[in-house]
């Protein structure tokens, strides 16, 4: 405005020197050759002093006019601008502030009185200051003046660190800002659009303090929890699963993969199948190899979380160590389905066998019944433990003598059963020698009463039934109980 007014006084001041300068240079030669009397002369000049004094001053007022026209519309129009920016500046739910080039509050709208509890009346025309901290109010001052004499003309939110602004009541808040300049120099105005963030800070902290509560949740629950991606790697696991797989720590299982904590591959696999047909897969049993190659048994419980377009993103989900339980288990099943003393099959799971095969396809199917001879006398003359060791004696004949896939049984308190799947009669009379010659070592290797055990076999070929074969068996091993007491020698006949 300044500037413009200086222009047109320049203009003014320059259109009369050139007019003065013309008008004398052009009328003073004129009437000197035209009014010769020295009288008229100086009569006409102060005429012609008249008629430039007219002559200017309308020319004057005329050029005067219009400069006040343009005077009066530029600044109909800057009011209106002005109005304009104000009406939009009410408009906007934001806090608008905007300030002269001496950091003079000149523009505080409706927003801006709601975000620092000011009247516009009580601000327009003080510092800013009013509305910064104190530690904060001498250097903003250096920062509006680094950015005024910068090329740019805006800094959007997000561009610069977040600001601290002050309320009526003296209370601090944070705040996201904007700032835009416009004019020039001394006319410089700077608009800057503030949002108070308390509530978005607050929420902030609140996610962050929960999320530290639930990492350390997390890090410390006794359970074994853990995260992965679906291509195997470990994502996240708290420290009761590195205990549990023997990893001296976290970090250290993290740099692991989850096929390294699978003993057999084929777990791994049928839980990736699992998760293919449903979100949560519970009890899932599985193998796991721990740090230092031993194996657990552990139960997984997990859940798979899909991405947008449905495929597996991750997996979470807890480890339970059952290898306890499992051993407990085993060994429940082990003495349901064995003999105590001898740890051979017991009688139930022989029998169990025995219908098994018996509706199966695997004819032939031979049968071998052994019997210890003179178990009762040996107990009562030497005692049950005595005749407990000739019985261990004799699972030891009979597991030399008969392969890994026989089930060898005892049925009975001096009484023995084999199955022998897939064997004929022939084979059958090979497992009884093996059994002698096994009994034969035996004896010779233990000095003192002689183990003697009588044998029999049978075999259930396509037609026959196993439970005839079973009692074939018994009779030709009584036969050979009977003929050795016979001859009173005690030994079993020859193979």
């Amino acid at each position: 405005m300044r500037s413009s007014a200086t222009r047109s006084a320049v203009r003014v001041a320059g259109l009369y020197l050139i007019v003065g300068v013309i008008w004398i240079a052009l009328t003073d030669p004129l009437l000197a050759r035209l009014v010769g009397d020295p009288h008229l002369l100086t009569q006409m000049q102060s005429y012609k002093g008249w008629v430039f004094v007219l002559g200017t001053s309308v020319a004057f007022f005329l050029l005067m006019k219009q400069e006040f026209i343009h005077a009066e519309r530029a600044e109909a129009e800057e009011r209106s601008a002005t109005s304009r920016m104000s009406d939009f500046m009410e408009m906007v739910g934001e806090a608008i502030v905007a300030i002269d080039s001496a950091q003079r509050i000149v523009v505080f709208n409706k927003g801006a009185e709601t975000v620092f509890g000011y009247s516009a009346e009580e601000v327009i025309g003080r510092p800013l200051d009013i509305l910064l901290p104190e530690s904060m109010a001498d250097g903003h001052r250096p920062l509006v003046s680094a950015f005024a004499r910068s090329q740019d003309t805006s800094r959007r939110m997000g561009e610069r660190q977040q600001v601290r602004a002050r309320r009526k009541d003296g209370t601090v808040f944070p705040a996201e800002a904007s700032i835009s300049k416009f004019g020039r120099a001394a006319e410089m105005l700077y608009v800057v659009m503030l949002i108070d963030i308390t509530e978005r800070m607050r929420a902030q902290q609140a996610l962050l303090d929960s999320e530290k509560r639930y990492r350390k949740l997390f890090e410390d629950l006794p359970v074994a929890l853990y995260r992965t991606s679906a291509e195997g790697t470990i994502l996240d696991a708290n420290n009761a699963l590195a205990q549990m797989l023997g990893y001296p720590d976290r970090d250290t299982l993290l740099a692991a993969s989850v096929r390294d904590l699978f003993a057999d591959s084929k777990d791994r696999q049928h839980e990736i199948d699992l998760a293919s047909q449903n979100q949560v897969v519970r009890n899932q049993e599985v193998v796991l190899r721990r740090l230092d190659g031993s194996s657990i048994w552990a139960l997984d419980h997990f859940r798979v979380v899909a991405n947008e377009t449905g495929k597996a993103e991750y997996f979470e989900g807890s480890l339970e160590d059952i290898t306890e339980r499992k051993r407990a288990e085993q060994k429940l099943r082990f003495l349901s389905t064995h003999d105590s003393l001898t740890s051979l099959y017991n009688r139930s799971f022989f029998e169990e066998e025995a219908a098994r095969m018996a509706r199966g396809r695997e004819l032939p199917i031979s049968v071998v019944m052994a019997d210890v001879d003179g178990l009762k006398a040996t107990n009562d003359t030497q005692g049950h433990e005595a005749g407990d060791e000739l019985l261990r004696r004799t699972t030891d004949v009979l597991r030399a003598a008969f392969r890994a896939e026989d089930v060898i049984a005892r049925i009975g308190g001096d009484e023995f059963a084999v199955l022998l799947p897939g064997t004929d009669p022939e084979s059958a009379r090979q497992a009884l020698d093996r059994v002698r010659i096994e009994l034969r070592a035996q004896n010779l290797a233990h000095p003192g009463p002689a183990l003697d055990i009588s044998v029999g076999s049978a075999t259930a070929e396509r037609g026959e039934r196993l439970n005839d074969a079973l009692k074939q068996a018994d009779a030709e091993m009584y036969r050979e109980k009977s003929a050795r007491r016979s001859d009173g020698t005690g030994a079993p006949p020859a193979g």
